[in-house]
């Protein structure tokens, strides 16, 4: 699924860019190479760090 039409990110993209350490918005564009355009696809991609984090934390 895209999450960034702009940039055409995947989900698959940006959840590799969080496996890899990017833990903020700017540090998933990093890596992957781009840059935000209209800013619309934030939200997702927070939720998706906030996501990984929670899952990250042990129980």
């Amino acid at each position: 699924m895209y999450i960034c039409s702009c940039r055409a990110l995947t989900d698959r993209d940006v959840g590799n860019a969080i496996q890899g350490g990017a833990d903020r918005p700017s540090a998933v564009y990093e890596s992957c190479g781009c840059k935000p355009d209209c800013g619309r696809c934030v939200k997702r991609i927070v939720s998706m760090l906030k996501e990984h984090n929670k899952d990250a934390i042990p129980a």
